[in-house]
């Protein structure tokens, strides 16, 4: 039997890495093979080639059918990429590319939505004890050589909610509930229901989630709709002796509002890892506001399994993609996401 059209096409793949970036980020050739071979189904159509800070990307992405890369000369790629169907991003936040008005007709962007889940639910239950065991407290009094009791309670029964419920927010959720036996609301732009939130909310309905909240863990992606949802009045909102963790990005929480916050005294703690700029600034005043934990954008991004998840959900849609079937973590260019 003569195999159908679509099950015999070859994808022709080109992969732009910059060494500007850590190498947890890097499409090495290695670590592509070794995905191949995990994928050797369709791993075996598909012919691959790579450039190394945009040497030789225009002659390589000439006759790409899809590609791999985080900067690209997005401008020019309906000129350089006549065949081109499909980018897929080595990240999952894609500010630096938006708009999308560049965005060639026909052409399906795509994130790594969910590499980046495993690790960043630890993080974000390490921050989470953290805030509980008042750590950005004891810490802020370590520098300053000041001996200071502060006793605290178990996590088990505390209340957390997640504002962003994606695939990062869902598996620290799940962590949350099934190993720190917390009691988890959500907060997402569907108000669809998550297995592991025990109540969700839209974001026009923060007031209803925030005062109840014992810690407060941002994951939402930058939108306009996003973009300072976290302001003075729902930080304000928040209990007093609270926590906060944002691992989404910067400016969906007012920072200014936040260190006001940690300053009284009124949030007992937080915990941030996104900032705008990055890095930041050695003169930001953040670095002195007390009982703030800053850690450089590192929450989420595995150093052993990155590229190899990354690559998972790339090869999950290059499936999809020879079957013309609608990849998953395709932005919509309307919301954003």
């Amino acid at each position: 039997m003569t195999a159908p059209a679509a099950s015999r096409r070859r994808l022709r793949v080109h992969v732009a890495a910059l060494t500007s970036q850590n190498e947890v980020f890097w499409v090495t050739p290695e670590r592509f093979a070794a995905a191949v071979a995990r994928h050797a189904d369709v791993g075996r159509r598909i012919d691959v080639d790579f450039s190394w800070d945009l040497e030789g990307f225009a002659e390589a992405v000439a006759d790409a059918d899809a590609l791999i890369g985080w900067r690209f000369p997005q401008a020019e790629l309906a000129r350089l990429a006549p065949r081109l169907r499909w980018i897929q991003l080595t990240g999952a936040g894609h500010e630096h590319l938006q708009p999308f008005d560049w965005l060639p007709r026909g052409v399906a962007l795509t994130t790594n939505s969910g590499a980046h889940a495993p690790k960043a639910a630890e993080f974000a239950a390490t921050a989470i004890l953290m805030l509980n065991n008042d750590l950005p407290f004891l810490m802020t009094n370590q520098r300053k050589a000041r001996w200071e009791q502060s006793f605290s309670s178990c996590i088990e029964g505390k209340t957390l909610a997640v504002i962003g419920v994606g695939a990062m927010g869902g598996a620290a959720a799940r962590w949350a509930k099934q190993r720190l036996k917390m009691h988890v609301l959500g907060v997402r732009r569907s108000g669809r229901g998550h297995r592991y939130v025990d109540a969700m909310y839209r974001p026009g309905e923060l007031d209803q989630v925030l005062p109840g909240a014992d810690f407060v863990l941002v994951t939402a992606p930058l939108t306009r709709e996003t973009e300072g949802l976290i302001d003075r009045r729902a930080l304000a909102s928040m209990k007093r002796g609270a926590g906060l963790i944002n691992m989404g990005r910067a400016r969906v929480v007012d920072y200014v509002a936040l260190a006001d916050e940690l300053r009284s005294g009124r949030l007992r703690g937080a915990v941030l890892d996104v900032f705008d700029p990055e890095p930041l600034p050695a003169d930001s005043p953040l670095w002195s506001t007390p009982n703030l934990v800053i850690s450089p954008h590192v929450s989420s991004d595995d150093v052993g399994n990155y590229i190899d998840r990354t690559l998972d959900v790339f090869f999950a849609n290059v499936r999809r993609f020879l079957s013309n079937r609608p990849l998953r973590n395709r932005v919509v260019k309307a919301r954003q996401y």
